[in-house]
């Protein structure tokens, strides 16, 4: 079943990705590896996806241990699975480290946390709306 809360998500990975593909030339030209960044929005997506997931689930449960073990977790589940994934980039990149490919999932990861906080908080507030 599809859910129309990842929709923003989806358009902001395409948008990313369309981005990164076509000024790939000059992405290398400046010093990035856009296969990199390729990889790296492609995985903060999938885990922003399930961290929205676990939130969702968690705001939909009755109880508000429920609610907190879910969000909580969909936090520290994308907290730490991008900050392993960097961890094993830097590990075995060696010195073929890409420090502005790495920076700019950085910032990528700063994006899909707005996009996944602001489409929460739609949902919150429509929730909120329709029990009142």
């Amino acid at each position: 079943m599809f859910n129309k809360s990842v929709i923003p998500l989806v358009i902001v990975f395409l948008v990313v990705a369309v981005l990164i593909f076509v000024f790939r030339t000059f992405l290398e030209s400046h010093g990035f590896d856009w296969q990199v960044l390729i990889g790296g929005n492609l995985f903060i997506y999938l885990v922003t996806a399930i961290s929205m997931h676990m939130v969702t689930k968690g705001m939909n449960a009755p109880e508000t241990h429920a609610f907190l073990r879910n969000a909580y977790g969909g936090i520290m589940v994308k907290l730490f699975a991008c900050a392993g994934a960097a961890f094993i980039y830097i590990l075995f990149s060696g010195k073929n480290l890409n420090k502005p490919s790495l920076f700019t999932c950085m910032f990528l990861y700063l994006l899909y946390t707005f996009v996944e906080l602001s489409v929460i908080m739609k949902y919150s507030n429509a929730k909120k709306n329709v029990k009142n």
